[in-house]
């Protein structure tokens, strides 16, 4: 029986191979804008669909890491609102009703507040309030290139120390960042199917 999926030739698929391997600067407008924020996996030379393949390996196996950049006044607004809301919403598995920044990955990538707004208020375009947007994956973006295909949910305690030593809060932290005159805040994350370990840093 002929499969009726069409698949590339032969000679497609060393083409698309022959560009995947140039340098960025070298290669068509039009693929350097699919590959977007993609790692570079090697691809190999038997591959009939080097594309797919690349994606696959670049958001299913082993360890990525990523980081994202955002403005950190807005960051450090979203932040207060969560330390002085009255209540607070709770996530998966979260027992305890604290100050916390939720980072979500679904429409683009973003950090929010978990404090409680009477009435759940949205904004004009039905955003929620108090959220901030890492720069480049807005509302309408996609991250699975950077961050795998599934959306997700982590929390960012505000008020627990960082390290063990009992030094310093993550709200501490973005108000000396602030302070200091500092204007980005970068998340940086380190994952793979089973754990996921992040970095702050403020510049």
């Amino acid at each position: 029986m002929t499969d009726p999926t069409p698949n590339p030739t032969n000679a497609e698929s060393a083409e698309t191979i022959r560009m995947l391997n140039l340098p960025t600067d070298q290669r068509p407008a039009w693929l350097n804008d699919y590959l977007g924020h993609m790692t570079d996996p090697a691809i190999p030379a038997t591959s009939t669909h080097p594309l797919l393949d690349l994606v696959m390996a670049d958001t299913a196996y082993g360890e990525k890491q990523c980081t994202l950049d955002f403005p950190l006044d807005k960051v450090l607004a979203t932040a207060e609102h969560a330390a002085t809301a009255d209540q607070h919403k709770l996530g998966y598995e979260e027992n305890e009703a604290t100050p916390r920044l939720w980072w979500v990955k679904d429409d683009g990538t973003y950090l929010m507040s978990n404090g409680k707004d009477p009435g759940g208020t949205r904004d004009e375009n039905g955003h929620l309030p108090h959220v901030v947007h890492a720069t480049g994956w807005g509302p309408g973006t996609d991250a699975r290139s950077i961050l795998g295909g599934d959306d997700f949910r982590e929390s960012l305690n505000l008020t627990t120390p960082l390290d063990d030593d009992g030094g310093g809060t993550l709200l501490d932290m973005l108000r000396t960042a602030a302070a200091n005159g500092c204007t980005r805040f970068k998340l940086k994350a380190t994952f793979d199917d089973h754990h996921m370990e992040l970095t702050y840093i403020t510049e």
